[in-house]
């Protein structure tokens, strides 16, 4: 009887072990951001850049936007041309560049095979893609976004966007978007507890912490920077960010020109 009691003991103990380990697994991933191709482009740094994100093999690859200059057949192809052998899940965010030409977005949408804004989730993580190519979201974003950010028990949140909601200095205000939907999208971003907030638009690294929102500028995917190359903000760079159970850590990877 003792032998029987002991035998069910070990059995339920190696039961709870297997449970405990299945439920403690704690899961990590890594994503690349990379900003502007264009606005400016610089020949071939995208490219290079682009090359360096597929080595270090990310799970998926967000880009902030105006990765085409005029959203031309000839664009299209070169971008076609750029991706056609990659196996990693690529973002588009829309920009001013992109939809310029395009105003509806429909040649940029059957490209991606994605609408103008939208989300995704992936781990832990809720990734929000939004579209303020003209400077704006506009209402009926902004209550879409509302209700995406409300209605998630994801542990981390990532939004994206082209125009950013902040400005390095008062020189590129008017680089910005539209002030006053800017102040209601960070009151929003504060309120749900968004962790981080990417846009390209400007050309340059910027960073900044705002009640608890990270807010990164990375607009030098392969265009001409804003300010002087000899500093790090004017270097060609990606951002990879590795994302655990335990925090979220980020490295900013530059080339030189």
């Amino acid at each position: 009887m003792r032998e029987l009691i002991k035998k069910i003991l070990k059995i339920i103990f190696l039961i709870f072990f297997v449970f405990w380990e299945i439920f403690s697994i704690s899961y990590s991933f890594t994503f690349a951001v990379i900003g502007d191709r264009a606005g400016r482009p610089v020949k071939g740094v995208f490219e290079r850049n682009f090359s360096e994100i597929l080595k270090r093999k990310p799970d998926f690859i967000i880009q902030l936007g105006d990765i085409l200059d005029n959203s031309s057949e000839e664009e299209y192809n070169f971008l076609r041309n750029l991706i056609k052998d990659v196996k990693i899940p690529i973002y588009f965010v829309p920009g001013n560049h992109d939809l310029k030409g395009d105003p509806k977005g429909e040649k940029y949408q059957a490209f991606t095979g994605r609408p103008l804004y939208y989300y995704f989730d992936y781990e832990n993580s809720r990734f929000i893609i939004l579209n303020n190519s003209s400077g704006k979201i506009g209402k009926e974003q902004m209550n879409w976004l509302i209700n995406i950010l409300k209605n998630t028990d994801k542990k981390y949140k990532f939004v994206f966007m082209h125009q950013p909601i902040i400005s390095p200095s008062f020189f590129f205000l008017f680089h910005k978007a539209d002030p006053f939907e800017s102040k209601e999208l960070m009151r929003i971003f504060e309120e749900y507890k968004v962790n981080y907030v990417f846009s390209g638009h400007i050309h340059m690294y910027y960073r900044k912490v705002i009640n608890g929102v990270t807010y990164i500028i990375s607009g030098i995917g392969g265009a001409r920077p804003y300010v002087s190359t000899e500093i790090d903000e004017g270097k060609p760079h990606f951002i990879l960010l590795e994302v655990t159970d335990k925090g979220i850590k980020e490295e900013v990877i530059r080339l030189s020109w």
